[in-house]
């Protein structure tokens, strides 16, 4: 089963950024984090979405 969340470390891998960089994003307004207890998760659901918003904006910039 595949799990709905990620650590914070396992987004920038999957991302394919550093640590750190995932952190900055994680302090975004609307970038995918679910505070449980002391843990930051993101939704990989919401990362994939996330990313997919971000693709196409940077597309839609190179056209206009």
């Amino acid at each position: 089963m595949e799990k709905l969340t990620l650590s914070i470390r396992e987004a920038a891998e999957v991302v394919g950024i550093s640590t750190r960089y995932m952190y900055e994003l994680a302090k975004v307004e609307g970038f995918p984090t679910i505070k449980v207890g002391k843990r930051l998760l993101v939704s990989r659901k919401g990362l994939e979405r996330w990313v997919e918003e971000q693709t196409a904006k940077a597309i839609g910039e190179n056209f206009t």
